[in-house]
């Protein structure tokens, strides 16, 4: 039995939730066969052009395909396909968010965090095999992200098995063009921005919860692959509880700046398919209940 989402704490939620808004900053097999079940993946329709929705995990497991086949009939009939960024760009985007992640001039991590959390850091990379100087010039942010990623990686979870670089290879493949709905240097700005104490106790959070991270993880991905939408949300409301102005700045905001790009889609000479993170799908503010309010015809598929 899958253990509800709300009983966990909220920096595991947290941790997860940005999972699911970033391409930056970071299983089981989809369902398949003759009967099929929801997916994270929805219908927009205005007049005789369509839009579809998809809901993005952004590190996945080698075994999480082939997808549902509602999710590949949507691809093959999109002529373009539109993404968080370019995800042609994700690979300089390390770069960026390591400049902006590294501390200034002589500041050391044991500098701008107390001396019980600089040492849970130093102990918890030592059982991961790595000491803590490669790291003492990361803002804790930083390194928050590095050991989240650490983790997802050891429990086979990769960037390169993301729904965002699977469609973005297919698409090459395929001839479709591709474009971004912002760029990798405002992804890197969402966490630069962070003050110096949200830095601190997102690192303290992250070593606290990680190593129940990865089941609430597996959990999640679950969710994913039927289609359950109100599980997610649950996710959305919960792992930003306390963090207003965060989810506002990672979700709420881009949600409505990503909308007339969105609109304009309709506007265009072939359907389209959208890859965004699936928590930007769901919620008040969320991109299905804001085209819904435009007016536009929306189908979970």
């Amino acid at each position: 039995m899958i253990e509800p989402i709300a009983s966990r704490s909220m920096q595991v939620r947290f941790a997860a939730a940005l999972l699911l808004v970033m391409v930056t900053p970071f299983p089981t097999p989809a369902a398949s066969g003759d009967a099929e079940e929801s997916s994270f993946l929805w219908r927009v329709s205005s007049g005789n052009r369509s839009v579809y929705l998809l809901g993005s995990i952004h590190f996945m497991k080698k075994d999480a395909y082939p997808l549902g086949a509602s999710i590949e009939r949507a691809f093959d009939r999109a002529g373009m396909v539109v993404f968080e960024t370019d995800v042609d760009e994700l690979g300089g985007a390390a770069v960026s968010l390591l400049s902006a992640g590294t501390l200034e001039g002589d500041a050391t991590l044991a500098d701008v965090v107390p001396t019980e959390l600089h040492d849970e850091v130093s102990r918890r990379l030592g059982d991961l095999g790595m000491d803590i100087g490669g790291f003492s010039k990361m803002k804790p942010w930083m390194v928050a992200l590095s050991m989240t990623s650490f983790e997802l990686m050891r429990a086979g979870y990769l960037g390169s098995q993301g729904i965002d670089a699977y469609f973005s290879s297919r698409a090459k493949a395929d001839g479709k063009p591709q474009r971004g709905l912002e760029s990798i240097e405002f992804q890197v700005s969402l966490f630069a921005e962070m003050s110096e104490e949200e830095s601190a106790d997102f690192l303290q959070y992250t070593l606290t919860e990680l190593d129940t991270m990865i089941p609430l993880v597996d959990d999640l991905v679950a969710a994913w692959e039927i289609g359950n939408s109100a599980k997610i949300e649950a996710l959305l409301i919960d792992g930003f509880e306390g963090h207003e102005a965060l989810f506002d700045r990672l979700v709420t905001e881009r949600n409505i700046r990503w909308l007339p790009a969105i609109e304009e889609l309709f506007k265009g000479d072939v359907d389209a398919m959208v890859v965004v993170g699936a928590l930007h799908l769901v919620g008040d503010q969320g991109l299905i209940e804001l085209l819904k309010a435009k007016g536009y015809q929306v189908e979970q598929m």
